[in-house]
């Protein structure tokens, strides 16, 4: 089982980066609903919908000793106090599926100093799933 972090924004094709390829949504869907591995938003958390998969609330209800209540009340822009950095998101991650044989993050921000994850621009992943460097066998 692997563990895939997908920003949204200038990521996934939903919102892509205007002059770069983006992945598509049914590749995440696929990945989340018709794979073993686990499937997160990181980033823009509208992907939580629009592929319905786990996001940052989720992971703190898991991950945090006093549940969702970490991130604190939420102001008049549905935003909460505490918001974990992206970074501190994928390391939550990996201590979550300490058992995952990879950790891959797909986001526009480069995350290749993470220890442990596999940072992918977009533009950089599709070409590495279609070149089967990362195996995980698209929907077409």
């Amino acid at each position: 089982m692997m563990v895939f972090a997908f920003d949204r924004d200038w990521t996934v094709d939903v919102n892509p980066h205007p002059q770069r390829e983006a992945v598509p949504l049914a590749w995440v869907r696929h990945l989340a609903h018709e794979t073993d591995h686990e499937v997160w938003a990181i980033g823009n958390q509208d992907l939580k919908d629009e592929a319905e998969i786990p996001g940052i609330e989720t992971l703190a209800g898991r991950y945090y000793e006093e549940g969702i209540g970490r991130l604190g009340k939420k102001d008049d822009w549905d935003r909460y106090e505490y918001w974990p950095e992206r970074r501190d998101r994928l390391r939550m991650l990996t201590e979550e599926f300490p058992d995952a044989t990879a950790y891959i993050a797909v986001d526009d921000l480069d995350l290749s100093d993470v220890e442990g994850w596999q940072h992918y621009y977009a533009w950089d992943f599709v070409p590495a799933v279609e070149r089967n460097d990362i195996a995980i066998d698209p929907p077409s």
